[in-house]
């Protein structure tokens, strides 16, 4: 048995995922545990509803970012993050978006400049026996960032694995 942990992070496959400005929250939360410069600007934006998030979110606030929002694409009930945390990280200041998914990461000169956003509404569960975001047509909008953290879950990381190893 080959244990790797799971510290890849998932990618949110929309436009814009490659600007500078876009740091995935298990290589943030790496890097500034390593003791690395991270700047973030600002505004600051977590994509993801689960502990991961809530502590990129914190972490952020504690880097000098002035305002950092969570977007979660789901409710609050749906949210898979301990509660304590999350309640937490509200007392500290960080804002909560519920029922929002981002579209499209915009930038400028390969900078995240902001984040396109839909409203979303909950439909029947879905396999994870959440109720399934369904977005609501025509309630797009646009936040102005400086920074995206996706955090919308983490997989294992088997490229030391050769080539032919079934897993």
């Amino acid at each position: 048995m080959i244990a790797v942990g799971a510290q890849k992070s998932w990618k949110l496959g929309i436009e814009g995922e490659d600007l500078n400005g876009v740091i995935y929250a298990l290589d943030f939360l790496k890097d500034v545990n390593l003791g690395k410069t991270v700047t973030l600007g600002e505004r600051v934006a977590i994509i993801g509803g689960g502990n991961v998030a809530v502590d990129a979110a914190r972490t952020a606030l504690r880097l000098g970012a002035k305002k950092v929002s969570i977007l979660y694409r789901r409710s609050r009930a749906e949210m898979p993050a301990f509660s304590a945390e999350a309640e937490a990280a509200e007392n500290e200041g960080i804002e909560f978006q519920f029922l929002v998914a981002p579209k499209k990461i915009l930038g400028e000169n390969g900078k995240v400049t902001a984040l396109e956003c839909v409203r979303m509404k909950l439909g029947e569960p879905d396999e994870s026996g959440r109720r399934r975001p369904i977005p609501v047509e025509g309630s797009e909008f646009t936040i102005n960032l400086d920074a995206v953290i996706p955090a919308i879950g983490e997989a294992p990381d088997i490229s030391l694995l050769p080539d032919g190893v079934k897993t």
